[in-house]
């Protein structure tokens, strides 16, 4: 048996899906490729999307025959179940939606048509379908992740302190300076390689910092926190995601909050995550091409891949950044601002967003190739439904 994570209903994570399948999101230690791998094995990523072929592979449709478990892959596991089964079976989550199947022979199929065959409900499983969803599972799922790990062990550095050592794991590779503090009571810290800490900052799990990762001194990592790979952190962060190559390596908060990779966020930004009135908070969703209520008092903002921040700027909550989108230094951002926007509202010219994403790129020792170039074109032509019905957000023009 073969087990298929398929990029399926990959519109409902946008802007965080536009450079990526949905089974290459991180929400916990590791990508829902990676955690669903470690569990069950002889594991694939199928994408029906041509423009992410050849960034990353997709299972080829005509090289199986034989019995397959599909998976929706945006899922948070309450246990791990044993999906195989003696015929055919749809499964659904505990709250009644479909996630999988178990198919004696191999197919892809849509999950909204017709099923002919059993179909059972998996009370250990929930499904994701909105970006700020992934929120709500960071802290349990670290937790799993880190018995999934099955890693328990750290080298001793001069100067700092270490509390709930069980559930620290440190890569040997990792650098920590003195006066770090490291406290696990609340949830396991998983330092990855290759990653540095840097001197005077406070880490409190459930934390996962990822490969290759560098933690700014004097930051405050404050529970419920997933970084890297590659990112600059610093500041205050609690109950937030950060995914690769991207920078908030500054002063300022960051809350509740998804940051997506090749982000930079300018010195001194201050994203809030609470209304003064305490009221729950409205946030864009590209299914329905509006702001829905997310029934949630506490919620940032998610900003999409390749946009960037400028340097004290105020990112209220709710607040959804487009890929590709920019704001201007020193203003408030509030809402929706559309994929390749600026923040006044004015288009993003596609060769400049190509040329800023080039630069970026180079920095960290990638090259923009002609498949990537490829992307972001296509992004850029598909982003444009979005821009409809949507305001213009005033500010000044941009520099």
């Amino acid at each position: 048996m073969i087990t298929l994570l398929v990029d399926y209903d990959w519109e409902k994570f946008l802007p965080l899906s536009w450079t990526r399948p949905i089974w290459d999101l991180r929400m916990g230690i590791y990508t829902f490729l990676e955690r669903i791998g470690r569990l069950y094995g002889n594991v694939y990523g199928y994408t029906h999307r041509d423009y992410l072929r050849g960034l990353f592979s997709s299972y080829p449709e005509d090289k199986w025959e034989k019995d397959t478990l599909l998976l929706i892959p945006t899922i948070y596991f309450e246990e791990y179940p044993d999906f195989r089964r003696d015929k055919d079976t749809l499964f659904l989550d505990k709250n009644g939606k479909p996630f999988g199947a178990y198919l004696k022979k191999f197919r892809v199929f849509d999950f909204t048509k017709s099923f002919d065959g059993a179909i059972e409900k998996i009370e250990q499983i929930i499904l994701i379908e909105k970006p700020w969803e992934l929120l709500d599972y960071i802290n349990p799922q670290i937790a799993k992740d880190y018995k999934l790990s099955n890693k328990r062990s750290f080298k001793p550095y001069k100067g700092v302190v270490m509390v709930g050592t069980t559930d620290i794991f440190i890569d040997t590779s990792v650098e920590v300076e003195p006066g770090v503090i490291i406290d696990a009571t609340s949830g396991p810290v998983y330092i990855d390689s290759g990653a540095k800490v840097m001197g005077n900052s406070y880490i409190r799990g459930p934390v996962y910092i990822g490969k290759s990762s560098i933690v700014m001194p004097l930051s405050k990592i404050m529970e419920n926190v997933v970084i890297g790979p590659v990112v600059k952190a610093g500041g205050e962060i609690t109950n937030s995601i950060i995914w690769g190559y991207s920078n908030k390596q500054h002063d300022g908060f960051l809350g509740n909050s998804i940051i997506a990779e090749w982000v930079n966020v300018g010195a001194g930004t201050q994203f809030s995550n609470l209304k003064n009135t305490y009221g729950t908070i409205k946030m864009y969703y590209y299914p329905q091409r509006e702001e829905i209520e997310t029934n949630k008092q506490f919620l940032g903002a998610i900003v999409g891949p390749h946009a960037k921040i400028g340097i004290n700027s105020i990112i209220n909550c709710g607040t959804v950044m487009g890929a590709f989108s920019s704001t201007v230094g020193g203003k408030i951002t509030s809402g929706f601002i559309p994929d390749f926007t600026w923040l006044d509202g004015e288009e993003m010219d596609l060769n400049k967003a190509i040329e800023i994403a080039q630069r970026m790129m180079i920095r960290r020792d990638f090259s923009l190739t002609e498949k990537y170039k490829e992307m972001i074109e296509i992004i850029y032509e598909k982003s444009k439904v979005y821009k409809k019905s949507t305001r213009k957000i005033s500010g000044r023009k941009k520099s």
